[in-house]
């Protein structure tokens, strides 16, 4: 009997379909690009329209302030501008993009708090880990039976609580859905630094929302592991 193809029933034909389109995109981004390095401004305006709403939500998740957003955004699509005819087309231009972003950000914050360090937490490389060392999908996503508006609340004030490099991460992945290839790509690090920091990000963030929900949030492994040590 073959393979259905309604949406749904056939997850393959549908990852193929859905590489195709992503691919469709990244090549359409390339001509626009190129179209734009000689000088048309349509094809700008256009690039701008079809990534500015995501550059915006990847600003917002580091700097955590609108009007901070706002203007990493534009500043990184002036950026853009000046540096097209740089674009080589290895990477898609959204990771080229939100690695501007991510930047930009960065120094932002850094201008915010001067004499500040920014955070940094990476002393786990998981590249190498084995899967059982990794967060299960259950323990990525415990919250289904909770009222999303009260998650939503306190999700947000976890991701206040998360250093600006856990905090990118976590966007970039559960929210943009980068690969962490493209998103060590997009932050200049190793892959096993990405996979470091969500682990701790995740990890970070259930116990928090452990702390607000009570136990209506699974415990994380780290939590499970002292109880049974005690």
């Amino acid at each position: 009997m073959g393979a259905r193809s309604e949406s749904g029933l056939n997850p393959n034909a549908d990852a193929a379909s859905k590489a195709q389109d992503a691919s469709r995109a990244k090549q359409y981004d390339r001509d626009l690009i190129a179209r734009a390095a000689e000088g048309d401004m349509r094809a700008f305006e256009e690039l701008v329209l079809r990534h500015q709403r995501r550059a915006h939500t990847v600003a917002y998740g580091i700097v955590r302030s609108a009007e901070d957003a706002r203007e990493v955004t534009q500043d990184a699509f002036l950026r853009v501008h000046r540096h097209l005819k740089d674009f080589e087309g290895g990477a898609s231009f959204s990771t080229w993009l939100y690695r501007i972003v991510y930047n930009l950000s960065i120094d932002l914050l850094r201008r915010r708090s001067p004499g500040r360090a920014v955070e940094f937490e990476d002393h786990t490389d998981l590249s190498g880990a084995p899967e059982e060392w990794l967060p299960t999908r259950a323990e990525r996503d415990p919250f289904a039976s909770l009222d999303r508006a009260r998650l939503v609340e306190a999700m947000q004030r976890c991701l206040d609580e998360l250093p600006p490099h856990h905090r990118t991460a976590i966007i970039l992945r559960e929210v943009e859905g980068m690969s962490y290839e493209e998103i060590a790509e997009a932050m200049e690090v190793p892959k096993g630094t990405v996979m470091s920091r969500l682990f701790h990000a995740r990890r970070k963030m259930q116990r928090m929302l452990r702390e607000h929900f009570g136990d209506e949030v699974p415990k994380t492994a780290e939590e499970r592991e002292g109880e049974e040590a005690t």
